[in-house]
C-alpha cells in the first residue's frame, strides 16, 4: 500500500474548501485503487488530504488524471506539497472488521 499526503494553502475561505471537499468526494468513489481518503485542515490554516492507495501504479494513474490536475485551480492553491511513502506496517488491516461482544 501507498500513502500520499498533500498540504496546500488556499485563497478560499475554510467553509468553501469544505464545500468543495464534499462536492468532489463523490467522484473519488470511482477512482481505481483508492482505498481511503481523509481530508485535513491544519492549525496553521493549510488544508490537505491523506490518500491510501493499493499500489504506486494506482497513485500514478490518479496523478496523471484530470481530477488531480484540477486541484490547484479548484482550491485556488498558492502553495502545494505532496509526499508519498510505502506503508510498511499498519496497526489494523485496511477494511478489517472489529469483533463485537
Amino acid at each position: 500500500m501507498i500513502i500520499h499526503i498533500e498540504h496546500f494553502t488556499s485563497a478560499l475561505p475554510d467553509e468553501r474548501v469544505q464545500e468543495l471537499y464534499t462536492t468532489r468526494m463523490a467522484n473519488l468513489e470511482a477512482v481505481p485503487g483508492l482505498l481511503q481518503k481523509t481530508y485535513l485542515r491544519y492549525e496553521n490554516g493549510q488544508h490537505g488530504a491523506v490518500y491510501l492507495w493499493d499500489s504506486a501504479e494506482s497513485l500514478q494513474a490518479f496523478q496523471d488524471g484530470e481530477m488531480f490536475r484540477s486541484i490547484p485551480d479548484t482550491y485556488q492553491v498558492s502553495e502545494w506539497t505532496n509526499e508519498v511513502a510505502d506503508v510498511v506496517l499498519s496497526l489494523r488491516a485496511h477494511g478489517a472488521q472489529t469483533a463485537t461482544r
